[in-house]
């Protein structure tokens, strides 16, 4: 017996929620005469408009989509950030990093390379920041490492006092 029943068709709903840096952004799915998917967001919710064609089909998959999509978007800036905060902290940068869709985690790392899943922009920044930090480490030393979590603490220690002084800076201006 199932408590909740899903249904593959989402019909013009407001009650849809997506985590975009950390903030719950209430998903407003609309069909309006179009041959396109398009995406609109704003500073409370994003507006998902879709052809007329997904009213009455099973659109699960094309919200989905949708929603990677943006989340790809974001993680361009938002990654890219990250890793400068991260070298900036470490005075070291892997060779090359690249962003893609990892199945059951937000980040892998081989020999001076970095693979990072978009989908970690669900997070926010602080999130972000931390465990583009913790992959450079593991591209330094082996996990689990006496010197890997030295280094770790090390740049927890330093990215603490780089976020007061970002407050600071933040709040004068």
């Amino acid at each position: 017996m199932s408590i909740l029943k899903f249904k593959k068709t989402i019909n013009n709903q407001t009650y849809l929620t997506v985590s975009v840096l950390g903030k719950s952004l209430k998903l407003n799915v609309k069909y309006i005469n179009t041959s396109s998917v398009e995406l609109n967001k704003k500073e409370t919710e994003i507006d998902l408009l879709l052809p007329k064609k997904y009213k009455h089909t099973e659109n699960i998959d094309v919200i989905n989509m949708a929603i990677q999509k943006l989340y790809d978007t974001i993680a361009g800036t938002e990654i890219e950030y990250a890793m400068e905060v991260a070298r900036h902290i470490l005075k070291f940068a892997p060779e090359d990093y690249s962003i893609k869709r990892l199945k059951d985690d937000f980040y892998k790392c081989s020999k001076n390379k970095i693979i990072i899943n978009p989908d970690i922009v669900r997070f926010n920044r602080e999130i972000i920041n931390t465990t583009i930090i913790q992959a450079f480490c593991k591209i330094k030393y082996r996990p689990n490492s006496i010197a890997y979590k030295e280094l770790l603490n090390d740049a927890m220690n330093i990215y603490e006092l780089y976020k007061k002084k970002e407050n600071k800076i933040l709040k004068v201006s």
